[in-house]
């Protein structure tokens, strides 16, 4: 099977550039494996929410946020969760994180394939 990968060009003055620019991460990420199909449609669900909300970080998300992380630096064994949308987007800051905090970092392939486990 051939999947195709996005060449988008794209203003850095476009009002939508950060996502268009995630968007064409994420489309790169799926022909490599690392994301599914699914995966995808979840990033748009999650971008509609995100439009309801104004794009902006409501103030749950931030108490929510910061419990997190106390949980993280207080826990005797953290563990980060991560799927392929989040490895694809954030890995680097992902491993980061993961070394502050001395945690373990668990992949979560809820679609499970010999490709994505590679």
């Amino acid at each position: 099977m051939v999947r195709s990968t996005s060449d988008l060009s794209f203003s850095p003055t476009h009002p939508r550039f950060l996502s268009l620019k995630i968007r064409d991460a994420l489309v790169k990420a799926e022909a490599s494996g690392l994301v599914v199909p699914q995966g995808l449609i979840a990033h748009g669900r999650g971008e509609a929410f995100d439009y309801i909300l104004g794009e902006r970080t409501i103030p749950a998300a931030s108490v929510a946020t910061m419990a997190a992380s106390a949980l993280l630096l207080r826990a005797e064994w953290p563990v980060i969760s991560v799927n392929g949308n989040a490895a694809a987007l954030a890995g680097k800051d992902i491993a980061a994180l993961a070394a502050t905090v001395s945690a373990s970092i668990e992949v979560n392939l809820f679609h499970r394939t010999l490709e994505r486990e590679n």
